[in-house]
């Protein structure tokens, strides 16, 4: 398998942990010296993103969680690659409350440990917009 084909499914599995609420799927997406930069929040660790990407179990959540996510770019640069990701969320509350729609982009940056690819820097952008 090729290293963007191994990419991709770092990628893919990330968008399964996060709509699946699967924080053990998250965890080995990620390194253990990640650092994450989110608006509004800051600096955060591994855990952390974890935690809050992967949230817990979706039917036990009082959010339905409608991720959509697009790789726009992925350059690998030996055993460091980035990739560029485009998404929208949209948060429903399960009581019937008006939803909120973020969107934005992330940037990834990826490093090859031990023959495989994880998330060890990502700043993203994704804020709350207008329907």
């Amino acid at each position: 398998m090729s290293d963007e084909e191994e990419i991709r499914d770092l990628f893919n599995n990330w968008i399964k942990s996060t709509t699946e609420g699967n924080l053990e799927l998250a965890r080995q997406c990620i390194a253990d010296d990640a650092v994450f930069l989110v608006p509004g929040v800051g600096e955060m660790d591994k855990q952390t993103f974890a935690q809050g990407a992967a949230g817990g179990s979706p039917k036990d959540s009082p959010m339905v969680f409608d991720l959509e996510s697009k790789l726009r770019e992925i350059k690998v640069l030996g055993d460091q690659a980035y990739i560029w990701v485009e998404s929208i969320l949209i948060c429903s509350p399960k009581n019937g409350d008006p939803s909120t729609r973020m969107a934005g982009h992330s940037l990834s940056v990826l490093e090859k440990r031990k023959n495989r690819w994880q998330i060890i820097r990502d700043a993203n952008t994704m804020t709350v917009v207008s329907e």
